[in-house]
């Protein structure tokens, strides 16, 4: 596990060592969350409601998230493919699993740290968590399911694009288009029917709804997101994306150095 715990640390040091990367990842789903209590959903008659207030925090939490693992991850890839280190790496008896585990810890634990001072955020400024022992473990699983696709995700921008600020703003962008066009920062309520569906299947509004409704109010969410053919699609969904992506990074990516 040597190996494991010595990306883990790299990529921990990375995150963190990057002030831009703290912003897009933390400050400004925060400034979100305030937009979103105070302006965008101040018209709803539920907005001071703090289990509704929640919800929102759930959203900025996943949010947070999809910016980590669509920009982050990629831009590391990238740094380290322009550094040579898989160069490197090949001439040493490493295993590609083991960078991939080492890089999703990383990943794991820069969201876990984000998610709690998002949630802290959150907290005062009203809202309040529906949390028990199973609502816990629900909200839990598919957080990790989001991450894991957020990831996948990631590693695919990282080993088809090799400039860094390429990989980054690129991640950015799909995240930030894809996110409002899932109703992660809108209402799903004022989506038209087709983005409705598109939100029920994308991983990441999926997950924040399967989360939002377990942990905050449904009101917020808009419909039932427990149901079988949503839950088994998001898992496989964020599974497929995952496995697909460590394929294409172990063919791709390594080998181009």
């Amino acid at each position: 596990m040597n190996q494991v715990n010595a990306v883990f640390v790299k990529t921990i040091k990375e995150l963190y060592r990057n002030k831009t990367t703290v912003f897009w990842t933390v400050v400004w789903p925060i400034i979100f969350l305030f937009l979103g209590i105070f302006l965008f959903y101040s018209a709803d008659p539920l907005s001071k409601n703090p289990y509704f207030r929640a919800g929102i925090t759930i959203s900025m939490v996943v949010f947070s998230l999809m910016l980590s693992g669509f920009s982050t991850i990629p831009g590391i890839i990238a740094q380290d493919r322009s550094n040579g280190l898989f160069l490197k790496l090949k001439s040493m008896p490493v295993k590609q699993w083991k960078d991939i585990l080492g890089r999703i810890f990383g990943l794991l634990f820069y969201v876990l740290i984000s998610s709690i001072l998002i949630i802290i955020i959150g907290i005062i400024l009203g809202a309040r968590f529906n949390f028990t022992f199973n609502n816990l473990i629900i909200a839990l699983v598919f957080l990790i399911i989001a991450t894991l696709s957020a990831a996948g995700c990631g590693i695919i921008i990282g080993t088809f694009i090799k400039n860094s600020n390429g990989a980054v703003i690129t991640g950015v962008g799909i995240s930030v288009i894809s996110m409002s066009l899932g109703g992660v920062t809108f209402p799903y309520t004022l989506l038209p029917n087709v983005l409705q569906i598109f939100s029920r299947y994308y991983p990441f509004s999926s997950s924040n709804a399967i989360i939002s409704y377990t942990l905050s109010i449904p009101e917020f969410v808009g419909y039932n997101p427990l149901n079988t053919i949503q839950v088994t699609l998001t898992i496989i969904i964020s599974i497929l994306i995952f496995i697909v992506s460590i394929i294409l990074y172990s063919k791709f990516c390594w080998r181009s150095e």
